[in-house]
């Protein structure tokens, strides 16, 4: 099972972003867009880490025993 969650959980991290135009993102309002999809996700990614270490880690549910 170890492999598969790893698998699954670097799938998640590196889907975030895949349809991201950060081109086009940038040339519109200075900029302002494209930090704000920064930001946005870079909270996105922390919260998820976060979820994924309290839930997949058995702190709030106990890990299976294989």
């Amino acid at each position: 099972m170890g492999p598969f969650r790893i698998w699954w959980f670097a799938l998640a991290f590196t889907c975030i972003g895949l349809e991201t135009r950060f081109k086009d993102l940038a040339e519109l309002g200075g900029g302002r867009p494209a930090a704000a999809f920064l930001i946005g996700q870079g909270v996105n990614i922390i919260w998820t880490l976060i979820l994924a270490y309290l839930i997949f880690g058995g702190l709030i549910f106990p890990a299976p025993k294989l």
